[in-house]
């Protein structure tokens, strides 16, 4: 494939309202292969030889604010996707949901020596480094613990994305290549094996001056290092030559790589877009070559089905959209108006007027963690009346509270207060404008006026982090997991918990469901934590958004991933340019 262009700021093409599909489908494909074959063989469809060499441009449909992932404010799937070349990773699951581990950090699969106390072992690969000739070792199993504690005895003032592994971790020893942790007294997880152990080279932290270990607020300094410096490590296949922040990376060969995944492209620019019509654009005009967006509208299912050269697919994705509220906003620090929100907003005609447009079969969400095929789901939310748009319940729920309206039909608190609320969406996202418009007049049916507060994709994690919002929308990129998944969503400690929610009784559940190590009774507490959630009208879901990846016929390896964060990127080492013979 020919040399791209340097990457630059690209401006926003108007969109129309995003309709995002789940129905399988693909576009034209030169010389058989692409996509057709993904619903039938997810795991190895788009496989083909690949030749030595190639440089490709992939777009991001969305901006990052920061590069550490460890930090709430900076992690995002478009930082996600941004690192995916580099950052450390123990392994992940495949499109049918097996696990397997990284060949390129681990020797073997991670293993549980000791069960009272929890005890994992983990057999690193030798050649594993940062990069630089410096092995990945205990330091940096130990640096990652800090970070990930919420303990200001060790990282004083830092503000993980989650705490439900470090917070759990009573120490980390080594002997030989064997690195073992080693957690407090009473805690477990049946999720132990998919623990993020890994983040960020120890002795990179200390050559800046930093006294991690012994000094907490030097700790809190260099994760500020890591959140404000562009890599100039990796522990995957590829290093970054060049890149800024919020807009572009560029790949090279990593030539310490480890892993077993041989690779073949020359270079890699990931560069970041505004909306997924200048994506299409690009890739009519041949200067991207791929990309898997958040979401897909119908307007670009046929743009792209009158390209050459382009395959598609669309299939559920790994994320799901739902709509927080801000329990720390003075109104909605009140649960009568929290359900009443809810019960107000009309999610079947949310997904009516977006999803089931172009998905005859889309349905609601109705259970956080668990999606309606899986073994463990139950339905805890359609019993309470949230997101059925009932405005005559809503009024009831809050007639009981003490709250009236007045003669212009303004609903007012029990002290005679008019109820005035904000809402966030990402603006580069037309589907969440248009949610917003629907909820926004759902509640203006109830008396409460809502004013529309959009910002940009690269403004989110610092607008849900700082609490800058009453109602937001945003969506969670998840895995199969779910364990660690819901105390970073809900617990009081989590710094994800970006509505504030404190409730004694959830931290408690929460406890339990890391307190076991069989998944079948971790999946019954977790329905018991969803159930206290619903009870406490903190988190609306609305439904498993499809995505859609698409990509030059010239690429092979390439293909989506649902079970992972990084979707497409998940096996960038095996990306190459499709063989002529």
């Amino acid at each position: 494939m020919r040399p791209k262009h340097r990457p630059a700021a690209v401006a926003a093409l108007p969109a129309a309202a995003t309709l995002v599909l789940s129905a399988c489908g693909a576009g034209a494909s030169a010389g058989g292969g692409g996509f057709d074959d993904c619903e039938d063989r997810p795991v190895t469809c788009n496989s083909g030889e690949r030749a030595d060499g190639g440089e490709i441009t992939w777009a991001i449909d969305g901006s990052w604010a920061g590069w550490n992932l460890s930090v709430a404010a900076d992690n995002s799937a478009y930082l996600n996707s941004a690192l995916a070349g580099v950052r450390p990773f123990e392994g992940q699951f495949d499109q049918e949901g097996r696990w397997q581990f990284n060949d390129g950090l681990l020797s073997a699969d991670p293993e549980l020596v000791s069960e009272d106390p929890v005890q994992v072992a983990y057999e690193l690969n030798p050649d594993a480094t940062w990069g630089d000739g410096t092995r990945i070792g205990v330091d940096d199993f130990v640096y990652h613990w800090y970070a990930r504690s919420g303990d200001e005895s060790l990282c004083a003032g830092c503000t993980p994305a989650t705490t439900s592994y470090g917070s759990a971790v009573a120490s980390i020893d080594a002997n030989g290549s064997t690195v073992t942790v080693t957690y407090d007294d009473g805690y477990s997880s049946a999720e132990w094996r998919y623990e993020q152990v890994l983040s960020h080279p120890a002795h990179i932290a200390e050559d800046a001056g930093f006294d991690w270990r012994e000094d907490p607020e030097a700790m809190k300094a260099s994760q500020d290092h890591f959140s404000e410096t562009v890599p100039t490590w990796t522990a995957g296949p590829y290093r970054i030559t060049d890149a800024e922040l919020g807009q572009f990376v560029i790949y090279e060969p990593n030539p310490e790589w480890a892993g077993s995944a041989e690779v073949t492209l020359d270079r890699i620019t990931l560069e970041s877009f505004d909306s997924v019509d200048s994506i299409i654009t690009e890739m009519r005009q041949g200067t991207v070559d791929g990309a898997s967006p958040v979401a897909i509208g119908a307007e670009h299912i046929s743009q792209l089905q009158s390209a050459d050269g382009i395959d598609f697919a669309v299939a559920p994705g790994p994320g799901w959209e739902h709509i927080d509220l801000n329990t720390d906003n003075e109104f909605l620090s009140d649960p009568a108006l929290r359900t009443a929100v809810f019960q107000a907003i009309d999610v079947e005609n949310i997904i009516d007027r977006t999803y089931a447009n172009v998905q005859t079969d889309a349905q609601r969400k109705r259970n956080h963690l668990f999606r309606g095929e899986s073994e463990y789901f139950v339905d805890k939310l359609s019993a309470t009346g949230q997101g059925i748009g009932d405005i005559e319940l809503a009024r009831r729920t809050l007639d009981a509270a003490g709250y009236s309206w007045d003669a212009d039909n303004r609903l007012r608190t029990p002290d005679d207060e008019p109820v005035t609320l904000s809402y966030g969406y990402t603006e580069s996202r037309a589907d969440r404008a248009v949610v917003a418009q629907l909820v926004q007049a759902n509640l203006a049916d109830l008396g409460v006026e809502i004013e529309l507060d959009p910002f940009s994709s690269a403004d989110l994690g610092p607008t849900l982090f700082e609490g800058r919002f009453d109602i937001v929308a945003f969506g969670w990129s998840t895995s199969p997991t779910f364990v660690g998944g819901a105390s970073q969503y809900w617990s009081s400690s989590s710094s994800s918990n970006f509505g504030g929610l404190d409730d004694e009784a959830l931290d408690e559940i929460l406890d339990r469901l890391n307190g076991t190590l069989d998944i079948d009774t971790a999946a019954e507490i977790a329905n018991e934590a969803v159930a206290q959630v619903i009870g406490d009208a903190y988190v609306l879901p609305v439904i498993d958004t499809p995505v859609a990846v698409m990509a030059s016929d010239e690429l092979v390896n390439v293909r989506d991933n649902w079970a992972s964060q990084e979707r497409a990127l998940y096996n960038i080492a095996e990306w190459g340019v499709r063989t002529d013979e």
